[in-house]
């Protein structure tokens, strides 16, 4: 996965939309196929409980199908789907970071690439998200990454990084 540059105004401006477009959607159709349901199988003075759970149910399928085809089919979705796709990424290292930490002491040049990603693609969706109490800490994992590396000669860079690196920790 490689970085890109987002407009900032533009990702917030869609994402604000699709969210409050999915919220919408859900409600509508949990609310009608859960009243559907009720209408067809519910007896007078019974609980309607898992009625309104199974309508919740389906609205939430119908909403999440419908946003993953969208994902990757409408140029409105690309600047959000990338961010989730990054997301999603971080999210892998995380899980793995400690090994990854542990190799980069050691000079890895993987583990290194990797926190090289890492350590981007964090700094770029902080910003996005106007997350910046963090900033000053991750700038100096950055800086101390970046010296690590220029001390051992390497030319590393968060560009090549790629998922495969991750599969050796």
């Amino acid at each position: 996965m490689q970085l890109k540059k987002i407009d900032k105004s533009l990702y917030r401006q869609r994402l604000r939309i699709i969210i409050i477009l999915s919220v919408v959607a859900l409600l509508t159709i949990s609310f009608a196929s859960s009243t559907l349901l009720i209408q067809l199988f519910s007896e007078p003075n019974s609980g309607n409980f898992f009625y309104n759970l199974t309508g919740v149910i389906l609205g939430c399928l119908v909403v999440g199908s419908v946003l993953k085809k969208l994902k990757y089919q409408s140029p409105y979705f690309a600047e959000a789907a990338y961010i989730w796709d990054l997301k999603h990424e971080l999210n892998l290292i995380q899980r793995k970071l400690k090994a990854i930490e542990a190799a980069a002491a050691k000079n890895d040049p993987a583990a290194l690439t990797i926190l090289s990603f890492s350590y981007a693609g964090s700094r770029l969706l902080w910003q996005l998200d106007d997350n910046t109490l963090m900033m000053s800490e991750l700038n100096q994992a950055d800086n101390k990454l970046q010296q690590q590396i220029e001390a051992l000669g390497l030319t590393i860079s968060a560009e090549q990084y790629q998922r495969e690196l991750l599969a050796a920790f």
